[in-house]
């Protein structure tokens, strides 16, 4: 307290000395010392009279506030502070300690207010002490935020455990048949039928296994395990377990194998058409006889298990090669779902492009970054052979450097440099976003109507010649056929 009855009587010799040095013996060098003890406080100093009228603002107000002492000197505190607590200290002619107040938008302190009396115990004005509490207030925003957080991802595993997420709710899209596929798989995810997921690396498929598996109201656990991932020599241990002393190194209890811990859950085997062969026929008499015996044991387990197995090759190709067993195939593909890539789904690119990066800005704690047009357009025309995985991917990427280089948009540069090669000037004359915007049935229908226009163009430029168009757009004769069909495309349309 004898702290601020110092800093009273400092400003009070300061007020008397700019007010009424007419009537008080007061010289520019006090006045001087005067300013310069406040100026160099670590807090914010601001003196009024009675009518509210700045007197002295020092520089610390400045630096809190990025209002200059020109600017403010000599006006109405309220015109810059509507919420300034000196007005009110002029008021009601009381002082307020530690008062939290936000005098600006985004600007928080903590003030303490005192009346200014004259020697008589007349007011003559106000003295205000604010300590700028704003990065602490944010950094307080943000530990609620990351509290928040907490109980939410608490919530989210409680809800895991017990009841399942919602991973389908994850997987979005616009595309009408896509849509149908994901309608599909929960139509299913509740039957005992092992499942077969097909499609390139970076679809989803492990996202669509964890869906069904969650959607399925299983009570036992997720499994993953990537047939590719493990070493050939492991596998038998991972997958089947093992007893104690079975082998050298083996641990003293023994261990479970994925199958033991997917008991009453799910297997998804990921990539199998990597899994070796000699182990193949080990996992065809399990998925038989519903029973898993661990390396060094003579006792069968009774397991309860589903199997999600996904591939992104052609098993019967295996199959013919030699390298996958016909038997095995067909226990696995009792349902197949085939997840198409993401250059098949293009109205989606904007769609999930968008999604991840609000999810990977709020994560990281910063400002949404913008897509401009000019890079969908580019996301648009790039092949993803990646697919979704490689376009988070690139997003990620993309917003830490702008992020760094404190852009609030991506920019071509901070794209990889084989996307930033791609020329969209001719795509940029067919597609335009406004017109998306505008129409009616949405951005599938646009684009199928862009793709009809196309294929109508490069037709009509080779004279009709189906083989030339097709190795003109890239793509196979039959797929070509198709899409004539498709969009009714006759000779005679142009």
């Amino acid at each position: 307290m004898s702290g601020e009855i110092a800093l009273e009587s400092i400003a009070y010799q300061l007020f008397m000395g700019v007010c009424m040095d007419v009537e008080y013996n007061f010289n520019r060098h006090d006045r001087g010392i005067f300013e310069y003890i406040l100026d160099n406080l670590p807090d914010s100093i601001t003196i009024v009279d009675m009518a509210g009228k700045v007197i002295f603002f020092n520089t610390t107000a400045e630096e809190y506030f990025g209002v200059l002492k020109k600017n403010i000197i000599d006006k109405d505190i309220r015109e810059f502070f509507p919420n300034a607590i000196l007005p009110r200290v002029l008021e009601h002619k009381v002082s307020y300690h530690n008062i939290y107040n936000s005098p600006r938008e985004k600007s928080f302190v903590v003030s303490s207010a005192v009346p200014l009396r004259d020697k008589h115990g007349n007011m003559i004005g106000a003295l205000a002490r604010d300590r700028d509490i704003t990065e602490i207030v944010k950094l307080s925003e943000l530990l609620n935020k990351t509290q928040t957080n907490l109980m939410q991802l608490e919530k989210e595993y409680s809800k895991i455990t017990l009841l399942g997420e919602d991973y389908f709710s994850k997987i979005i899209s616009n595309n009408a048949g896509f849509i149908q596929i994901i309608n599909l798989c929960k139509n299913i995810s509740k039957s005992p039928l092992n499942i077969l997921l097909k499609g390139e690396s970076g679809t989803g498929k492990e996202l669509f296994a964890k869906a069904i598996h969650y959607e399925s109201g299983k009570r036992g656990k997720f499994i993953p395990i990537n047939c590719s991932a493990i070493p050939k020599e492991l596998f038998e241990s991972e997958l089947f377990g093992y007893e104690a002393g079975a082998f050298t190194g083996a641990r003293n209890e023994g261990k479970k194998g994925k199958f033991e811990e997917a008991e009453g859950g799910t297997l998804f085997l990921d990539e199998i058409g990597d899994m070796p062969m000699e182990l193949q026929p080990k996992l065809l008499r399990i998925l038989e006889e519903g029973t898993v015996t661990r390396i060094g044991g003579n006792k069968p387990r009774k397991i309860d298990v589903r199997i999600i197995s996904a591939t992104n090759k052609d098993i019967r190709t295996l199959i013919k090669e030699d390298k996958f067993r016909k038997d095995l195939y067909y226990r696995l593909d009792v349902f197949q779902v085939n997840i198409p890539p993401l250059r098949e789904r293009k109205g989606d690119i904007v769609l999930l492009a968008n999604k991840f990066i609000q999810e990977f800005c709020m994560e990281q704690g910063i400002n949404i970054i913008e897509i401009p047009n000019d890079i969908l357009n580019i996301f648009s025309e790039y092949n993803w052979e990646g697919n979704v995985r490689e376009l988070r991917n690139v997003i990620q990427t993309s917003v830490i450097y702008a992020s760094q280089s404190g852009k609030d948009k991506i920019e071509k540069e901070f794209l990889p440099a084989y996307m930033q090669k791609i020329k969209v000037d001719e795509l940029n004359k067919v597609i335009n976003v406004e017109e998306i915007r505008r129409y009616e049935t949405g951005l599938e229908e646009y684009i199928e109507k862009v793709e009809k226009m196309i294929i109508h163009k490069t037709l009509e430029e080779l004279n009709y010649n189906k083989s030339e168009t097709a190795k003109r757009l890239k793509i196979p004769r039959t797929t070509l056929y198709y899409k004539i069909e498709k969009h009714k495309i006759t000779m005679d349309e142009a």
